[in-house]
């Protein structure tokens, strides 16, 4: 919650109607500054306050934060995270992938959220899903010393995630694979809305893997993740091969994830 009102408090400056510390401490000034931002529902609790006043102040600096309804989505959140990178780095927004890097679609993963979408997928639940086995061994992320050689994912997927796995063993070796982690899983198929949204997750259908929750996590951008670092490069470039769309390279955030379906 620091971390937020520190953001809200940056931006309310960008308003003028703050000219405090941006401490990440919610204080009178703060509290007194948010009663002045115009758009923000005054009803709403203190938390939703902030997070829709960093909302609405990143798009008054031009970055995109989605709806401004006071939820801490996916969108407000890397809204947010690009916010504090342009402050930090006073040269805009700066882009951590390679600049020629030309996204590929070999197997044609729809966009999430459109009929298309729909139709390649059918509907969420479990009637679309096919076992793969690994070509490595595998260990739970949550219970590290319980092995797993097999999952379930749509069977659309099944073919590109292999090929994507076998790269990676072919490149990586078992060795290689257990010191960066790669072979710490966190599931594929799990029929679950998005955190902090109404929407399906693309776990839902069994199109999304996570691998090493850990050390990638949610909130986590390129600075923490393990996954953003250069000893991952094979690794996304094999999915991105197949087209898979890494989170953390397109957005900075969920590094542990990726999914058969464009944004």
């Amino acid at each position: 919650m620091k971390w937020k009102i520190k953001t809200a408090q940056m931006l309310l400056a960008e308003m003028q109607l703050y000219s405090g510390d941006a401490d990440g401490l919610l204080g009178p000034k703060t509290i007194k500054a948010l009663a002045q931002v115009p758009g923000l529902n005054q009803s709403w609790g203190v938390e939703r306050k902030i997070i829709a006043c960093i909302q609405i102040g990143c798009h008054k600096v031009g970055i995109d934060a989605g709806i401004v309804d006071g939820r801490w989505g996916p969108t407000t959140m890397e809204a947010a995270r690009r916010y504090r990178t342009q402050k930090r780095n006073a040269g805009g927004w700066r882009s951590w992938r390679p600049e020629d890097r030309n996204a590929v679609n070999p197997n044609k993963w729809p966009k999430a959220g459109t009929p298309e979408f729909d139709a390649f997928y059918g509907p969420v639940g479990d009637s679309n899903l096919v076992r793969i086995k690994f070509p490595y061994e595998m260990k739970i992320a949550w219970k590290p010393y319980s092995k797993v050689t097999s999952t379930k994912c749509h069977k659309n997927v099944a073919d590109s995630a292999l090929r994507v796995l076998n790269k990676v063993l072919a490149h990586y070796g078992e060795a290689k694979i257990k010191e960066l982690k790669l072979d710490v899983y966190g599931g594929c198929y799990a029929k679950r809305q998005m955190r902090g949204g109404s929407k399906w997750s693309m776990h839902s259908w069994g199109i999304a893997f996570d691998f090493d929750p850990t050390n990638n996590q949610l909130n986590w951008g390129r600075d923490k993740a393990h996954f953003a670092r250069p000893e991952y490069d094979k690794w996304w470039e094999f999915w991105e091969e197949e087209g898979w769309l890494s989170l953390g390279r397109e957005r900075n955030f969920d590094w542990m994830h990726v999914q058969a379906a464009t944004l």
